[in-house]
């Protein structure tokens, strides 16, 4: 019995399709097809019914599928115990993280983490959208907010703080703002992955306050709404990750110091439920929690 075409049935079965199937195990549509035809040749009967809507087992398929399932299980548990034998991390990497984050703090990470690791290879993709990291093919990801998904395990890394920042040319000729009704009709800048639609919710002494917004200028990037902040073109509401050192250094201004956005997003390292830490995985994870703290470097 050909173990590989099992494994490629069983994805197939798994995800009802040829061709997202053929995405997670790196062949060709054709090449899936192939192999998939030629187990239901060696077994003398059809296994799946095919349609140009959907995929479907057959009575034969569904016996066949539980059987794979169980086969690729021992299999899996066999290589991890191996596997778990090597105390030496290594092989590719693939870490999936946000655009923003990866760009101003990625490389330092990495950079300490294959001083450690030298064996393993690193492919890191950054998108701002949350990818699928188990159609993906992911070992790793870093996500920055609150989890959705009940297929990941995470574990939080850091903190997330927010701040509302403005360029100093923004207030020229005009008083900083120093109470939240102050920048009421100031022009905000959106990132549009985050909802805004009620207006920002800020915690100070005197209580929690909600302040509307309104901006001409929406984009799905922080590095440019970050630009576009610095240009004078309004103020926004950003991860100090992107904006702290800025901050620091006087080159914007954080608004309403004396308030805090009211936020519970945290950073956190993701991996799929069902997956097997590899030891390269573990040893990124662990990595990730020693190298950050509760309080990060850039807000200190």
């Amino acid at each position: 019995m050909d173990l590989n075409e099992m494994a490629v049935f069983a994805t197939v079965v798994e995800n009802e399709s040829f061709t997202a199937s053929a995405k997670i195990l790196g062949l060709s549509k054709s090449a899936v097809s192939k192999q998939v035809s030629r187990l239901e040749d060696r077994l003398g009967i059809r296994l799946l019914n095919r349609t140009t809507r959907r995929l479907s087992l057959t009575e034969a398929g569904g016996v066949f599928f539980e059987k794979c399932q169980t086969v690729m299980s021992v299999a899996e548990q066999a290589e991890y115990a191996v596997s778990r034998l090597s105390n030496v991390p290594r092989g590719l990497l693939k870490i999936n993280a946000p655009m923003s984050f990866g760009i101003k703090r990625m490389a330092p990470l990495l950079s300490s983490f294959r001083e450690q690791f030298p064996e393993v290879e690193i492919d890191l993709v950054l998108n701002d959208q949350v990818v699928d990291l188990v159609e993906e093919g992911f070992d790793v990801g870093i996500r920055i907010g609150r989890l959705m998904d009940s297929r990941l395990m995470a574990k939080k890394i850091s903190s997330c703080k927010m701040a509302l920042v403005a360029s100093p040319s923004l207030f020229q000729n005009k008083a900083i703002p120093i109470v939240p009704a102050e920048l009421t009709g100031v022009n905000f800048l959106h990132y549009s992955y985050v909802s805004r639609a009620s207006g920002l919710k800020l915690v100070g002494d005197s209580g929690t306050v909600n302040i509307p917004v309104k901006g001409d200028i929406t984009a799905n990037n922080g590095d440019f709404i970050l630009s576009a902040v610095q240009g004078g073109l309004g103020f926004a509401c950003l991860p100090t990750f992107i904006c702290g050192d800025l901050i620091r250094n006087n080159t914007l201004i954080k608004l309403l110091p004396a308030w805090e956005i009211d936020n519970e997003n945290a950073i956190y390292a993701v991996y799929p439920v069902n997956r097997n830490l590899s030891p390269k995985a573990r040893a990124f994870i662990d990595f990730l929690s020693n190298y950050f703290t509760d309080i990060p470097e850039w807000d200190r």
